[in-house]
């Protein structure tokens, strides 16, 4: 789910703790992984855990 086009995009803002954005970054430096493919994963995988909630009432 993933999206590749950054023309189909849109930019968020969000905070978080500084101790968290300094392993992102550390882990971003050492697998030379751009930290925003790790925040669209760390979304997708929240979307698919959650799916459930989205369905429309009465499908499963």
């Amino acid at each position: 789910m993933v999206s590749k086009d950054k023309g189909k995009q849109k930019q968020v803002t969000t905070y978080y703790d500084p101790d968290v954005i300094e392993q992102l970054r550390r882990l971003s430096e050492v697998t030379r992984v751009p930290q925003a493919v790790y925040m669209r994963e760390a979304l997708d995988d929240l979307l698919k855990k959650y799916a459930h909630v989205l369905r429309p009432a009465g499908r499963k």
